[in-house]
């Protein structure tokens, strides 16, 4: 895949002032495919509507992040729209070198001027799909693995076979 659809959302840290400040970005399912390319959801877009607030010592993102995304039921393998809304936070630490030290809080160069924020609206867009996909017509998704199937009890034996258990 092409870098050039990252680009989009690059923000100039540098330039900013130690203030607050809102990006908004539209994403789709190019953005989805470049991070992997045998996702398993279609027709995915949504918006991700950031509150940046800058200081001297860190970067403090909210990222809201509102959605769609097709998926396949589990039970009845019908595609449904899946809608997605929420919201999450990341703060980015000035330090000597970039280094990851929780989910929640990143250390990144002081020398930095431009911070790529695809991953995380990838990450976070993946993280809020649910494992089980319940097609939303299924009501009862709490007993949806407890079905009873039930069989036929009383079996008919064929009558040529009756007279051989006799002979036992």
């Amino acid at each position: 895949m092409d870098k050039k659809i990252l680009r989009k959302f690059n923000i100039k840290i540098q330039s900013l002032s130690n203030n607050a400040h809102s990006f908004e970005f539209d994403f789709n399912q190019k953005l989805l495919e470049y991070f992997n390319e045998e996702i398993d959801i279609s027709k995915s877009k949504g918006i991700c509507k950031i509150e940046l607030i800058k200081s001297e010592m860190m970067l403090d993102f909210t990222f809201n992040i509102n959605g769609e995304t097709k998926l396949i039921c589990d039970r009845t393998l019908k595609n449904y729209v899946h809608k997605l809304n929420f919201s999450k936070k990341i703060l980015f630490k000035f330090g000597d070198r970039d280094e990851e030290i929780s989910d929640e809080m990143i250390v990144i160069n002081r020398t930095k001027s431009i911070l790529n924020i695809s991953k995380y609206i990838y990450e976070f867009f993946i993280l809020e799909i649910p494992i089980k996909r319940l097609h939303p017509s299924i009501k009862n998704e709490d007993n949806i693995d407890n079905f009873v199937y039930k069989t036929n009890s009383s079996k008919k034996i064929d009558p040529r076979f009756e007279t051989l258990k006799k002979l036992k």
